[in-house]
């Protein structure tokens, strides 16, 4: 791929380990739940700074990486100021690494609150979460991304306040059936698709109508 250079690069400036793929079967995530998830491989950094710039999202807003990985959408989530960001990660041996990546991250802010890498279930996170912006980088199967919304939505009508969805493929792979499924979802509204150095993104409003 044609932005590998600039997926590495951001490894070498903030002194982490957060590129390459993973394989969650090489893993010790739970054997029942492969299933619902995919390999771990890492947003361009790049990329999802500059989204973020254009979505010119509150910086009072709390961030949460559904399926995190080692870390890598958090610390820039970080670097861009929210008030809180969270990772929730099943498997043990990449919220170590992610936690590892916080405490040394050379971006402003890292390895200081408000990051927090939770070893846990997605969708027992989002049973009681209150933050304001999911991202999602293609971590889960169609029926597991399903779940994820019907929770959201719960969660916002619940909350009574809206929030926002990040959902993300990087370009060259068969897009999956999650963007489909989202845009048929009546509950989520687009309010943004462009491609940012190699990388699909997509983002979407619900509980506007609260």
């Amino acid at each position: 791929m044609a932005d590998d250079q600039h997926i590495r690069s951001f490894d070498h400036w903030y002194g982490v380990r957060t590129s390459g793929h993973v394989e969650l079967s090489e893993t010790s995530f739970d054997p029942l739940r492969l299933k619902d998830a995919t390999s771990y491989g890492p947003v361009n950094a790049w990329g999802l700074r500059k989204l973020l710039r254009i979505l010119d999202l509150p910086a009072s807003g709390a961030f949460v990486d559904l399926g995190c990985g080692l870390g890598r959408a958090c610390l820039i989530a970080a670097e861009y100021g929210f008030e809180r960001v969270t990772g929730v990660e099943l498997a043990p041996e990449l919220c170590k690494v992610a936690r590892d990546n916080v405490a040394k991250c050379r971006i402003p802010r890292a390895g200081k609150p408000p990051i927090n890498i939770i070893e846990g279930d997605v969708l027992h996170y989002c049973d009681y979460s209150v933050d304001d912006i999911f991202f999602i980088y293609r971590a889960f199967s169609l029926d597991f991304l399903l779940t994820v919304l019907a929770k959201l939505e719960a969660r916002a009508a619940a909350l009574k306040k809206p929030l926002t969805l990040i959902y993300t493929e990087r370009l060259g792979w068969p897009q999956s059936e999650c963007v489909s499924a989202i845009a048929k979802d009546g509950a989520f509204h687009k309010s943004y698709a462009g491609t940012i150095w190699g990388q699909a993104f997509f983002a979407y409003r619900c509980g506007e109508w609260l």
